[in-house]
């Protein structure tokens, strides 16, 4: 199942916001060592963006606290290779773009029912949702619209 726009956003901000947090506690540190800061920062990136995914197959941090899984385009486990891979793509795009990749890589998403962003076609990889869809309330206050769906709001 595809899982909703908003969900990949919040996985990959989980993840983010955990590197940003040790970056900033490194920053504090540098003024007692400056080589301790920056191991820890590395550390910091990598363990929030990378290690997971040796313990858990296609799930960071993020990805498992919003229930999304990577997999291949037949729903196969993918490759830790393969993973790692996408993965650096991914940030180093980004890094490189200064974020502008990430931008466009959320917002290509052509299709309503796609989950796939530009490095799941580079790589042949989708996100799916581990849980159940959530029947549209009645009551909505809000309606829906082909915008709304489409983006997943």
């Amino acid at each position: 199942m595809v899982p909703k726009f908003e969900r990949r956003v919040r996985g990959f901000a989980i993840d983010t916001s955990g590197a940003a947090v040790v970056a900033l506690l490194a920053i504090g540190v540098s003024s007692f060592s400056a080589v301790f800061a920056y191991i820890l920062a590395i550390l910091g990136f990598v363990g929030f963006y990378f290690v997971p995914y040796f313990f858990s197959a296609g799930q960071s941090l993020g990805k498992r606290v919003e229930k999304t899984r990577i997999v291949n385009l037949d729903n196969s486990m993918v490759p830790l290779w393969k993973i790692l891979l996408r993965e650096t793509f991914k940030v180093a795009a980004s890094i490189l773009t200064f974020g502008v990749y990430l931008v466009v890589a959320f917002f290509a998403l052509s299709e309503k029912n796609s989950s796939r962003t530009i490095h799941d076609y580079i790589f042949k990889t989708k996100v799916v949702s581990l849980t159940k869809p959530e029947p549209k309330s009645k009551d909505e206050y809000i309606s829906s619209s082909p915008t709304k769906d489409k983006w997943g709001f």
